[in-house]
């Protein structure tokens, strides 16, 4: 099976899925939202530019990338880690690349979004607090596992990654070095 693909190739395509998640990375950055009024008119041209450069199949490979690229954002959605604005984002974009750049780019986008969430956890951490949790949980640890762990509870609270900044960075590392995405690491 051929995974290869060339973004340059379809300079529309390439150049209404950045100015896409571009506009979304903005307002998911500012607001944490991501309005329809951004992903339906791009889901649509997407459709529009496959139909026009490539008939019924086009639409078919738009309509499998935005499958690829949508599926695992549907499940995180109901699952609650993700908003469905960053589900209609990623399927827009599968729409506008199409099968294997949509499977690219939405790897790509997952890592990006891991080690934006690194960063983001590490500058919340109260090193002084993970210090003294850290103790207290070694020296109840004798006590069993389960017993030490009980002690421990996390504190909840609500931090998400803001997604449509991920689709970006994940959308301009395809572009912009294509030889080191994660689906030319297994070709």
């Amino acid at each position: 099976m051929d995974t290869t693909y060339d973004l340059t190739l379809m300079p529309a395509a390439a150049a209404l899925a950045v100015a896409c998640t571009m506009t979304a990375a903005v307002l998911d950055h500012r607001h944490g939202h991501i309005p329809n009024a951004v992903t339906y008119p791009c889901l649509l041209g997407g459709f529009m530019l496959a139909a026009i450069g490539g008939g019924l199949a086009g639409i078919g490979l738009a309509f499998a990338g935005l499958l690829a690229a949508g599926l695992i954002f549907i499940i995180a959605f109901a699952a609650g880690s993700c908003g469905g604005g960053d589900v209609k984002l990623m399927a827009a974009l599968g729409a506008i690349l199409g099968l294997w750049p949509a499977i690219d780019v939405t790897l790509a986008s997952l890592m990006a979004g891991g080690v934006i969430a690194v960063f983001s956890m590490a500058r919340r951490v109260q090193w002084s607090v993970l210090a003294r949790t850290v103790g207290l949980f070694a020296l109840l640890l004798p006590a069993g596992f389960r017993d030490a762990a009980s002690v421990l509870k996390p504190r909840e609270t609500q931090h998400t990654v803001r997604f449509g900044v991920a689709a970006a960075l994940g959308l301009l590392w395809c572009l912009f070095m294509p030889d080191f995405t994660p689906l030319s690491l297994v070709r």
